[in-house]
């Protein structure tokens, strides 16, 4: 039952991992007319996948700790 629980909380911090990361790269746009170069972000995108990257290192672990233990 153990492994069952940590393999599941693998699997979903890597799909929160990669949902942030996805995320992170959807809050930035460049526009580049001749030389005149703008930018601009998202903060608070930016703060929530943010917040999903660490939660989904944080399944990864916690997943990774509950197979590992005997």
């Amino acid at each position: 039952m153990r492994k069952n629980i940590g393999i599941l909380l693998m699997v979903l911090g890597i799909a929160l991992g990669i949902y942030g990361f996805t995320k992170l790269d959807d809050n930035k746009a460049d526009i580049r007319i001749g030389d005149l170069e703008l930018s601009a972000e998202d903060k608070g995108g930016m703060n929530q996948a943010y917040i999903l990257l660490g939660l989904g290192a944080l399944g990864l672990l916690a997943g990774a700790v509950a197979v590992s233990k005997r």
